[in-house]
């Protein structure tokens, strides 16, 4: 199954970064509900994915994490998987855990009342503020990067 993001439909910002802008325009997000991943291919000849893992219990959706291969980090492309899979949880009628920490701060950098009810935790996110500067959120550092892990400022 391929998803066009509709993520402006259900109130998530969608503002026109570049590296955003160009994932929406030369990736397609795909679903495979069996594998329970999103994905998208962004080397066929040498099948580099970048995919977004998760589980179903009944109707919550567990997003656990994102894997974006280092060559193509920073280029928006685990922002496009979230949105996705919020936008295909809030269609189907899913609830959201946010294990992934990269999903939580996308949450707390978008969070509105609509998006507010789809989230069941974890409890810190669900007591976090209200936003988060998304100038601060644009900057922070791929949680799932192994080269940022480490990295002390």
């Amino acid at each position: 199954m391929i998803f066009r993001n509709f993520a402006p439909i259900f109130g998530l910002r969608s503002l026109p970064f570049p590296s955003l802008v160009r994932a929406r325009l030369l990736h397609e997000v795909h679903h495979s509900p069996a594998k329970r991943i999103f994905y998208v291919t962004l080397d066929p000849i040498f099948d580099k994915q970048a995919v977004l893992y998760y589980k179903l219990n009944g109707q919550v959706m567990d997003l656990k994490a994102i894997n974006v291969p280092s060559k193509f980090k920073g280029r928006g492309i685990a922002r496009l998987l979230t949105e996705t899979a919020f936008t295909y949880a809030i269609v189907n009628d899913y609830y959201l855990y946010l294990t992934c920490k990269y999903t939580q701060k996308y949450y707390l950098a978008n969070k509105n009342k609509a998006l507010e009810q789809r989230i069941v935790g974890p409890e810190h996110v669900l007591n976090a503020p209200i936003s988060l500067d998304l100038e601060v959120f644009e900057e922070e550092p791929d949680p799932e990067d192994p080269l940022t892990k480490n990295k002390k400022d």
